[in-house]
């Protein structure tokens, strides 16, 4: 049974959410293991221009006031200075500690540093003490690596090869530390962007692709896979309000799973003609086969702004960022949650 989405105009509830300390943007949002606080990821943009990673643990409401920001960045060496790190993925890590995903960027004192971005995993305490591992895929033969999502011992993420912007994806199992390549079938780029765990061996992942069949058009994509036989079942590809014709991007930037045994998803949309894109939340049902359903399409718009992007869901709340330009052109970036009024 698909979620019912209720018809009124003003179903969608808007708030800034921030840390006080500077430039704020929420990339991944998980619920805090037997407690209703949330944990939430991102980067800081500070007055000197420095992103930090950023992670919250406390209530979702208050505008980021009712919780606690940490700043946390993957350890640098003599060798190599961390000038960038950016967290995605929050997740309950063993015995009361987090988890997380993201990317960074180092500085080389002696030879050449990555032109790109390197990706991590880190688990332990909240505020970044805990273990820092680099993960590279593709033996490391890349030039710009994202880690997205992480649940169940599993990861997901990007990169790309040298100089081929094509796109790759990946999972990463966190406690092998080995990484494998997914492809959707016949597709010329793939992204995934969003892991959920069903339990045992079972995922649903979620993300983007090309491929020739569709020309320029990019679609969203669900698929379950079990990391046990590691084969996939249930691929679905979904266009922006279910019409191909509407968009040339449409992309899923995370998943949870809804009341109804279902799916939400944060999704990002580019029309047809270029002229506007946007956000979304997406809900999604199981049919009674296991196959996923019809997508339900609720755009998302922060009010008196230029731009919104959704990059993270928990529960029916999308989270992301949205634009503000002045008459003077002068643009602002600042994170936020909407809450949208689902009927169960």
């Amino acid at each position: 049974m698909s979620q019912n989405i209720k018809p009124e105009v003003n179903t969608i509830s808007y708030a800034d959410f921030n840390n006080p300390a500077g430039q704020t943007t929420i990339q991944g949002i998980r619920g805090v293991s037997e407690s209703e606080n949330v944990y939430i990821a991102g980067s800081l943009v500070s007055s000197n221009n420095l992103v930090q990673g950023l992670i919250y643990e406390g209530t979702i409401k208050g505008n980021g006031n009712e919780g606690k920001w940490y700043n946390v960045n993957f350890p640098g060496s003599p060798e190599a200075t961390v000038i960038n790190t950016s967290c995605y993925g929050p997740n309950n890590g063993p015995h009361g500690t987090i988890q997380l995903v993201g990317s960074y960027k180092i500085s080389a004192s002696t030879g050449k540093a990555p032109s790109g971005n390197l990706g991590f995993f880190y688990e332990g305490p909240v505020d970044g003490s805990g273990t820092w591992v680099q993960v590279s895929p593709n033996d490391g033969n890349t030039n710009n690596v994202f880690v997205h999502s992480v649940m169940g011992g599993l990861a997901v993420g990007n990169y790309d090869v040298d100089d081929d912007k094509n796109g790759y994806a990946f999972l990463y199992d966190i406690v092998n530390k080995k990484c494998t390549d997914f492809k959707v079938p016949d597709s010329l780029t793939t992204t995934l962007y969003g892991i959920w765990h069903n339990g045992e061996d079972s995922y649903t992942m979620a993300g983007g692709y090309t491929s020739p069949k569709f020309g320029k058009i990019s679609q969203a994509f669900l698929v379950d896979y079990n990391s046990k036989t590691k084969q996939t079942s249930n691929l679905k590809s979904f266009s922006y309000k279910n019409e191909t014709v509407l968009s040339i991007i449409t992309h899923f930037e995370g998943i949870t799973i809804s009341k109804e045994g279902g799916y939400n998803m944060p999704s990002d949309w580019l029309t047809v003609n270029g002229e506007k894109n946007g956000a979304s939340f997406v809900s999604v049902s199981r049919n009674s086969d296991g196959s996923f359903g019809e997508a339900n399409w609720i755009d998302i718009d922060f009010p008196d702004s230029s731009v919104t992007s959704a990059n993270t869901v928990y529960q029916n709340n999308i989270l992301g960022i949205y634009v503000v330009v002045d008459s003077s052109d002068t643009k602002t970036v600042s994170s936020f949650v909407a809450k949208v009024n689902i009927e169960p």
